[in-house]
Formats: C-alpha cells, sequence, structure tokens
C-alpha cells in the first residue's frame, strides 16, 4: 500500500462532498504518475487556497480516463480518474489546517 497527494480546491471539494464520493480525477498531465496507483492505494486529500487536510480515500480501480463532466460543470480538466472510497471525509468546519496549531475539536462531525 502506497499513499498520494490528492489536491482539491475549495471548488472541487464542494463537488466531491455534494456526489456520491466514488470518484476522484487528475489532470491528463498526471496521468503517469496515476499508472502506479494501484487498488488498496492511500489518497491523503488537501484543499488547496485554504490550506487544510480534508480526508482520506481508498482507491479502489486502476485509473481510467472518463471525460464527462464531474468536478467542473464543463471541460472538466480531471479527466484521470480513480473509484475511491471515502476512509474519512471531513465538513468544512472540522477540516484540519497545515500551519496553525489546533486544538481537538469537540464534536468529530460527518467522518464519511
Amino acid at each position: 500500500m502506497a499513499y498520494y497527494l490528492n489536491l482539491f480546491s475549495p471548488e472541487t471539494y464542494e463537488a466531491f462532498t455534494r456526489s456520491d464520493r466514488t470518484i476522484s480525477g487528475f489532470r491528463e498531465r498526471q496521468v503517469k504518475v496515476a499508472a502506479r496507483i494501484q487498488p488498496g492505494d492511500k489518497f491523503i486529500c488537501y484543499m488547496t487556497k485554504l490550506s487544510r487536510w480534508i480526508g482520506m480515500l481508498e482507491v479502489m480501480s486502476a485509473s481510467f480516463e472518463e471525460r464527462t463532466p464531474l468536478f467542473v460543470p464543463t471541460d472538466d480538466p480531471f479527466v484521470i480518474r480513480f473509484k475511491v472510497q471515502p476512509v474519512v471525509w471531513l465538513d468544512k468546519e472540522y477540516t484540519v489546517p497545515i500551519r496553525e496549531d489546533c486544538a481537538a475539536p469537540t464534536k468529530l462531525g460527518n467522518l464519511v
């Protein structure tokens, strides 16, 4: 099992959160890295712009190419995709900042 970073913007975080959370995607230029990712590997999920850890996904399939818009309404750039299963997916108010010290939350919210 290997671990890989899976980046989300605030917009793609919201799109994934609203979805059934079974597909994650990467840009086409990442196809060589994607080819090394195997079922059972884990994606550690990070939200750019807000600099927050947001969850962990287990990879359930080899990569595949799919151009149907999923993460943005048109011209979705995240066409190298994986079937995934959330291990942990945090509500926005419980995401973990990368640069700040923070106390443990008193309530965990929806973990999946």
